[in-house]
């Protein structure tokens, strides 16, 4: 039978703290061996499940409002914000909820709470500041004007994001 539990999970040991070590190896032998790495990207993976549990249970906790009619849509989510704050170079350039970059949702169906698609992207957008831990704001911000300007996006916020009016 299969141990329910992950590496990372049976030693309590954070994918940061699995991330110093494994740099540690990296100057100490110059290579990683792969199941070193493979060991990194199941805790990472757990984490990011647990984000999207927890995402989940917030979204339900909080119902969508009664007289939804399409919201402003904070392009930098709380759980971004979170994520944002541990980055080494985009730390402190922007706020959970940030106004400079709200997208309103053509209507109801659009926005409305927290749903599905809002907690995927919010997860994409996660993954891809932990990827980058060298990227610079322009860098950060034309990722985010790609994922805005994608179909399924264009639909949801056809004049994509910007400051809130």
């Amino acid at each position: 039978m299969r141990d329910p539990l992950t590496a990372a999970n049976r030693c309590l040991v954070s994918p940061a703290r699995i991330a110093e070590v494994l740099n540690g190896l990296k100057t100490v032998y110059g290579t990683m061996p792969a199941e070193t790495a493979t060991l990194k990207d199941e805790a990472q993976s757990t984490e990011d499940a647990e984000f999207a549990e927890a995402a989940e249970a917030e979204g339900e906790a909080a119902p969508e409002p009664p007289d939804c009619t399409g919201q402003n849509h904070h392009v930098i989510s709380r759980p971004i914000a979170k994520a944002l704050m541990d980055h080494k170079i985009l730390s402190g350039l922007y706020e959970p909820r940030d106004e400079r970059y709200v997208a309103k949702a053509k209507d109801k169906e659009s926005h409305c709470g927290y749903q599905k698609w809002h907690r995927d992207v919010d997860l994409e957008v996660i993954r891809w500041i932990r990827r980058f831990d060298d990227a610079t704001q322009k860098e950060f911000e034309a990722f985010l004007r790609a994922l805005y300007n994608r179909k399924d996006m264009l639909k949801r916020f056809p004049n994509g994001f910007g400051p809130a009016t």
